[in-house]
């Protein structure tokens, strides 16, 4: 261990993310005075599995606050990573593992673990003088992963305006990311002007997605079809067209609530292969809630050669439950949030059995995301198929989307 890579300060700050609550910035700074900071993201459509954030609930910023946790960095924590190697990943996240035991992260949150973890990942690569995405590739073939992003929002993230959480693109052959982020534009462009002309133009969602005031899922779809086409493309062929449907958020125990209609799981399968045949909808992330594990499965059997279907809920960016849905076959993807599983290790450990299976790997943000660029330089390094962290509005999105542009240059 040289003495250049030891922690030498553990410090954290109040932030705020892009829905304007509380979040925490951890900094760790070696005796070299190499240093790696990193804030903790945060979901509004979280999974039941997923690592709890830690929060005061108390009368400071309507209970959202943060200082249980800065005090458990500042005070406790810190304590027991001074001392140790930033270079030593695993023997970090085990000391934060080791502190709270519960795969939830009841006790440190997983808003704590999340920031300590990147931020100490983050301080090795620049103790090296190296970017991240270089530092800890895992291939010699480094690519940009196909972006996945989002056209209009829905579910928590718009007030429940549309029940479907995200309708996004994404490439469907081999691309230039720089291309494909024109064609973006192009969409983005022509589906608002489709809206303002409409008078359907209501402004953006969370993740910078159009508002879907008074549209269903069909009128989107159909909206976002008509702006591929016009620009001479073709859906499900040239760019892919992708939904998160996000089910566990209008899943009441028995039934689903689709707008104000009540329907069973079998009518939701009905609209989903609607919308398949419709408008060659090729992924579906979370189709129905995060326990049904035998409807994923039948909806993947009964589309197997034209969709992917995406667990999110479903898995949390767990080990386990990914390992349970790999037994039930249920899954041809995952999505990857670090702060569901709160720690890097977690995460890699998940997305070294999604490959080892031939699972699609898809590294994501958080709808309450900040201007930090790691996922951009993780996305990279570990080799994923797909990145998806928002629309192509509001800076803490696009912040993500340009990194991948210098990352792009330093590749060719």
């Amino acid at each position: 261990m040289k003495d250049s890579s030891i922690i030498d300060q553990v410090l954290s700050r109040r932030v705020f993310d892009s829905r304007g609550n509380p979040s925490i910035e951890t900094e760790i700074v070696t005796k070299s005075g190499s240093r790696g900071r990193a804030i903790s993201p945060s979901g509004a459509s979280t999974g039941k599995n997923e690592a709890i954030e830690l929060r005061d609930n108390d009368t400071r910023y309507n209970g959202k606050d943060i200082k249980k946790g800065l005090d458990l960095i500042n005070n406790e924590l810190s304590n027991l990573l001074i001392g140790k190697s930033c270079e030593d990943q695993i023997t970090f996240d085990k000391i934060l593992n080791d502190y709270d035991q519960s795969v939830q992260k009841k006790i440190i949150g997983g808003n704590v673990s999340t920031s300590l973890s990147i931020a100490n990942y983050l301080c090795a690569a620049n103790l090296n003088g190296i970017p991240a995405f270089k530092f800890y590739a895992q291939t010699n073939n480094l690519k940009i992963p196909k972006p996945e992003i989002q056209i209009f929002g829905g579910g928590a993230h718009s007030g429940n305006q549309n029940s479907f959480q995200d309708f996004l693109i994404y490439p469907i052959n081999e691309f230039s990311y720089e291309e494909f982020l024109n064609t973006v534009y192009n969409i983005f462009v022509c589906t608002k002007e489709t809206l303002v002309k409409n008078n359907n133009f209501y402004g953006y969602c969370d993740e910078g997605g159009f508002f879907p005031n008074k549209l269903n899922q069909f009128d989107i779809c159909e909206i976002i079809c008509e702006s591929i086409l016009k620009n001479k493309l073709e859906p499900g062929k040239d760019v892919g067209i992708s939904l998160d449907v996000a089910a566990s958020n209008f899943y009441n125990g028995s039934s689903y609530k689709l707008y104000d209609d009540k329907i069973d799981m079998i009518n939701l399968m009905d609209i989903l292969d609607k919308l398949i045949n419709q408008f060659n909808v090729s992924l579906i992330e979370d189709p129905f809630h995060e326990e049904d594990f035998d409807s994923f499965a039948l909806l993947k059997n009964q589309h197997s050669n034209s969709v992917q279907i995406i667990g999110d809920d479903l898995i949390c960016s767990n080990y386990d439950l990914l390992n349970k849905a790999i037994k039930n076959k249920c899954v041809d993807g995952i999505i990857v949030k670090i702060n569901q599983c709160g720690t890097i290790s977690e995460a890699l450990e998940t997305i070294n059995l999604a490959k080892e299976n031939k699972i699609k790997t898809i590294l994501s943000a958080r709808s309450g995301d900040t201007e930090d660029v790691f996922l951009s330089h993780f996305a990279v390094a570990w080799d994923v198929d797909m990145i998806k962290v928002g629309s192509f509005s509001r800076s803490e999105r696009t912040s993500k989307w340009n990194e991948l542009i210098r990352i792009e240059e330093k590749l060719k």
